[in-house]
């Protein structure tokens, strides 16, 4: 800017104009609003002195100064940046751009697209999930059920957990046919039951009892009435000179049924003996109104000696030392052993030889075999029992 304001007044002193050096600013002069990069406009009505009251302030940066009042026409002067003009010499107007175009073209605003609206919400309430199944006999509770439908507006509600199993009892036994002919007998006895077994009768004491085997397999009934104490059993006998393991796996499978009054003691599973050393032994499955367990039928105190499972259920074990007491070998002292099932059971499976084991484990010593026979055994009352499945078997 500064070096065309000289330039312009070297035009103008040439022309022989009389204006004065410092009418014009710019002449002689630093830079002055060029370095704000606008133009500078110049007019002049006076050729003496300059405007002071001229400034056009509607155009950014420019001013108005002094010019001659004759043969001057306005000459467009760029500036740095900004458009303006001044009054020179000539008649003619000389166009000047007002901006140097910048080499970078001027960016073009483009419209990036926005986020895509989410999709309209589900319509409806889930459903909620059906309930777990209900346990069964011997069972916990149905599970949880599943969780509700997918959600439309609201999810659905998980379903409530199954009802609760049923009381823990034994499984219903099958139906069987009533046993029909058979051999009865009614006074103390042992002799051969058919297929390999052999029976035995035996009561003491006031009342009265029969038993009636039906040489099928093991399958006996017995009736009583007001015994003091009776045993009717059927099963295998041995020759007394094996020990359990030496003989086999012994086990036992029955269905019974019993009816008889409130009071005394019944005994229903497995009896036996062995010799040398002398022990008599139960397993009960089955009883009458009253659970066996720590005191015999006298009244005085058995020794608890542990608990173990098998066949689906704990069973407790019981020592009981009887003295001077009747015996297959007459009167004498000797041990007795219980294996009490804590739930009472009217057929199933008994694995006999898993309570001898437990038993011997237990500090409990067997000696040789005698006899394993299913048994009732009654007590101070009358009833009565059928085992209609009945065997003993040795593998």
């Amino acid at each position: 800017m500064l070096s065309k304001s000289r330039q312009f007044c070297t035009s103008l002193r040439a022309a022989t104009l009389i204006v004065a050096a410092a009418a014009l600013p710019g002449c002689g002069e630093s830079e002055g609003n060029g370095s704000t990069g606008d133009a500078v406009t110049t007019t002049g009505d006076s050729p003496a002195a300059p405007s002071t009251a001229a400034q056009d302030t509607s155009v950014p940066g420019s001013v108005s100064g002094p010019t001659a009042s004759s043969g001057l026409s306005p000459v467009d002067v760029p500036g740095p940046t900004g458009s303006g003009s001044v009054v020179g010499p000539g008649s003619a107007t000389t166009p000047v751009p007002s901006s140097v175009p910048s080499s970078d073209p001027t960016p073009v605003q483009t419209q990036q697209p926005g986020p895509s609206a989410g999709g309209a919400p589900g319509v409806g309430t889930g459903v909620e999930g059906s309930g777990g199944g209900t346990g069964g006999e011997n069972a916990s509770g149905g599970t949880q059920g599943a969780a509700g439908g997918a959600g439309g507006s609201d999810a659905g509600t998980a379903g409530t957990g199954g009802a609760g199993g049923g009381p823990n009892v034994p499984p219903s036994c099958p139906p069987e046919e009533p046993l029909t002919g058979g051999q009865q007998y009614c006074s103390n006895s042992r002799g051969d039951a058919g297929s390999g077994y052999g029976y035995e009768l035996w009561a003491e004491g006031s009342g009265s009892g029969c038993m009636t085997v039906f040489r099928s397999e093991a399958a006996f009934s017995a009736s009583w009435e007001n015994v003091e104490d009776l045993l009717a059993r059927v099963g295998l006998d041995f020759d007394q000179t094996r020990t359990h393991s030496q003989i086999g796996t012994i086990s036992a499978e029955f269905a019974e049924s019993q009816s008889g009054s409130e009071d005394g003691l019944t005994y229903i599973g497995i009896y036996g003996w062995t010799v040398d050393p002398l022990r008599e032994f139960y397993i009960l499955d089955d009883w009458g109104a009253t659970k066996p367990a720590g005191f015999s039928s006298d009244g005085t105190p058995r020794d608890e000696v542990g608990a173990f499972e098998v066949d689906g259920e704990t069973y407790d074990v019981w020592k009981k030392t009887r003295e001077n007491k009747p015996s297959i070998i007459g009167t004498a002292t000797f041990d007795q052993y219980f294996s009490i099932r804590r739930t009472a059971r009217q057929c199933g499976r008994i694995s006999v030889s898993e309570h001898f084991k437990q038993w011997e484990e237990f500090g409990l010593p067997l000696g040789d075999l005698y006899e394993v026979k299913l048994l009732v055994e009654s007590q101070d009352n009358s009833g009565s029992v059928e085992f209609t499945t009945a065997r003993v078997t040795v593998e």
